[in-house]
């Protein structure tokens, strides 16, 4: 789950950025400057058309989208548009001054998916300002979920209130004015954050006991018409997807890593995912298998996916090579890539590396399984997975160029990213557990 917050600073004279951060914390917040260039029409714009097709083709490449980017000098500012796909939460200035040195350059909104912002948690609501429609959702009392007491249900996490997806107000509103926020920033889609109805057994049992443990699989409620909270949620999201969609909008969830064993919830029915925490080194490999096996599915479906996770050091190679082969044996034909450690203003030297199109586009993990890993071809690489707990040796066909990443990270005021790839020819190797190595031909 993804927090926005702002942090105050300027580009250009008129670049205003919200910076990111993790949710162990975040820093100190500001409101954002506003001096930036204000949107040609008075009113509210419309969503442009077929927004989709903005979202690159990624099969031959490696393509970067960075969370929410910090506010940049002028020089860091021309390095993001030159070497990343894009980013979100953006005011409308970041956007224009991005766009106006990449016109490609992707943005998204930021929006919670079931929830209502906490009363004083900002995002961005008309492209210039973060604000909060808080004081219009919380006169119709009906959109909330209410525990078996009457009262609204918070988040135990970070307060944010549980809607009820159920409700037809809800849902019309909830389309209407994410569409509405969209094209007042003129992005390129919606992250909607914090969407899986699994969320709810940790971060709700305690304002409403009904939803603990498996409660949103498994109980009907009255409240859904019903259903359970999945098939609720799941016929709620089609129609926001087909909304947003009509209007060129493509939709995209925070879905986690797809390691909850029992959500059976359906997440191929938006334009595409965000995968949160994907590939973490501490997952089993029968969790690693289940959660790379949907995002293999998805991806092979031509959906947008995005792939996020962190590093506790911006120097742990091993860990960036891990995420890296995981990202390329999953990848499709619009799948981008995340990680960083302290900035979401980094670069890494392996992210500049060719390897072409895939050879082949296998439909689970397990057709990839070569000599106790995991492998997949590409017309100028081979990569090599070990999601094991013990080091694997394996022979090669014939010899291949092993790359080595060296240094890399935050981008400097001056735009200069640092890092440098090295190869060494090698017949045959031995993957440590939780491992990734990428071979050029």
């Amino acid at each position: 789950m993804r927090v926005p917050y702002l942090l105050s600073g300027i580009v250009l004279s008129c670049l205003a950025c919200g910076a990111s951060d993790k949710e162990a914390g975040a820093r100190d917040s500001a409101s954002p400057d506003e001096s930036g260039p204000m949107p040609s029409d008075a009113g509210v714009p419309e969503a442009p058309p077929n927004t989709t097709g903005r979202f690159p083709d990624t099969t031959g490449t490696i393509a970067i989208l960075s969370d929410q980017l910090p506010s940049m000098t002028q020089q860091q500012l021309a390095f993001a548009a030159a070497h990343y796909v894009g980013t979100q939460k953006q005011v409308l200035s970041a956007t224009r001054a991005l766009r106006a040195l990449n016109p490609s350059f992707v943005v998204l909104h930021y929006h919670l998916a079931m929830w209502q912002s906490a009363p004083a948690t900002s995002f961005i609501t008309d492209g210039l300002d973060w604000s909060n429609d808080y004081p219009e959702v919380t006169t119709h009392e009906s959109w909330f979920w209410h525990n078996a007491s009457g009262a609204r249900v918070p988040s135990s996490a970070d307060g944010k209130l549980l809607m009820n997806v159920s409700d037809p107000g809800f849902a019309a509103y909830w389309a209407d004015s994410i569409a509405q926020q969209t094209g007042a920033g003129e992005y390129d889609g919606v992250f909607l954050d914090s969407a899986s109805p699994a969320l709810l057994q940790g971060e709700c049992a305690q304002g409403d006991p009904r939803l603990a443990g498996t409660a949103v699989k498994t109980q009907a409620f009255d409240e859904l018409g019903g259903q359970t909270w999945i098939t609720a949620w799941e016929s709620w999201i089609t129609g926001l997807d087909a909304a947003l969609g009509s209007r060129g909008i493509p939709l995209i969830p925070n879905t986690s890593a797809f390691v909850t064993t029992w959500d059976n919830t359906d997440y191929t029915r938006t334009a595409g995912i965000f995968v949160e925490g994907f590939a973490d080194p501490g997952f089993s490999v029968t969790d690693w298998k289940a959660s790379t096996n949907q995002i293999m599915a998805i991806a092979a479906a031509g959906k947008i996916v995005i792939l996020q996770n962190y590093l506790s050091d911006a120097s742990d190679v091993q860990r960036r090579l891990y995420y890296l082969a995981n990202y390329l044996l999953a990848k499709g034909s619009r799948t981008y890539l995340f990680y960083f450690a302290t900035s979401t203003l980094e670069w890494y030297p392996e992210w500049y590396l060719d390897l072409g199109g895939p050879v082949a586009a296998p439909s689970t993990v397990d057709a990839l399984a070569w000599q106790g890993i995991y492998r997949r071809d590409f017309a100028k690489a081979v990569v090599l997975l070990n999601p094991g707990s013990t080091t694997i040796t394996v022979t090669l066909e014939s010899p291949l160029q092993q790359v080595t990443p060296q240094g890399g990270g935050a981008v400097a005021a001056d735009g200069a990213a640092t890092g440098t790839l090295t190869s060494a020819s090698v017949t045959s190797l031995s993957l440590p557990a939780v491992s990734g190595a990428v071979l050029l031909k």
